[in-house]
């Protein structure tokens, strides 16, 4: 642990993502690591300097654990897919929440360095998306200081998010639990 901490100035505390998880969740999800393996401190660290950014010492702590980003989603059978040109309140889409990896070796669409340089591109802001609900265009992105905030896609807004990546994990994982239920009882 001495690494990280020299590595990242900070020190890096304990993954907990297995245990937010099985805080809120039951046998109606599926959940799929972005990663074969972790990553490790300094190729995250490397990452995120060419991105421009710092990754919060939580979000470290997250991608070098057994999750290295992950894709948390409720089963089909419980949360029926959209279909084009479905109507329903906003929440009834936003079925997933995922996190990026720093992984090489994963698909384009789940790596923070793909992913990030496109979000830069695309906004101009010098934000890196590491949290996404599925559904939703806007997302939570960490910024040159490690701050998280939410992006608003419609008004390019950065709101700071209160508390740290793994405050933030939590309430997203709870509230897919939340929407899970309600869609569950509303089709059940």
């Amino acid at each position: 642990m001495a690494f990280l901490s020299d590595l990242f100035g900070k020190k890096i505390p304990a993954d907990q993502t297995e245990e937010i998880l099985a805080r809120h969740l039951t046998g109606d999800f599926r959940i799929f690591p972005m990663a074969e393996t972790p990553a490790t401190a300094r190729h995250a660290a490397e990452v995120a300097k060419r991105l421009g950014v710092q990754f919060p010492p939580e979000f470290v702590a997250h991608l070098c654990g057994r999750f290295p980003g992950i894709h948390v989603e409720a089963k089909e059978e419980v949360w029926p897919r959209p279909k084009q040109f479905d109507v329903g309140p906003f929440w009834s889409f936003l079925y997933a929440v995922r996190t990026y990896t720093a992984a090489d070796s994963s698909e384009d669409w789940m790596r923070l360095e793909v992913v990030g340089s496109k979000f830069r591109q695309d906004t101009g802001l010098s934000v890196v998306p590491v949290l996404k609900r599925i559904g939703d265009a806007n997302c939570f992105c960490v910024d040159g200081k490690g701050e998280l905030s939410e992006f608003d896609h419609e008004t390019q807004a950065l709101t700071p998010v209160e508390g740290g990546f793994f405050q933030l994990f939590e309430n997203q994982i709870r509230d897919l639990a939340e929407r899970t239920a309600k869609k569950k009882s509303s089709i059940g």
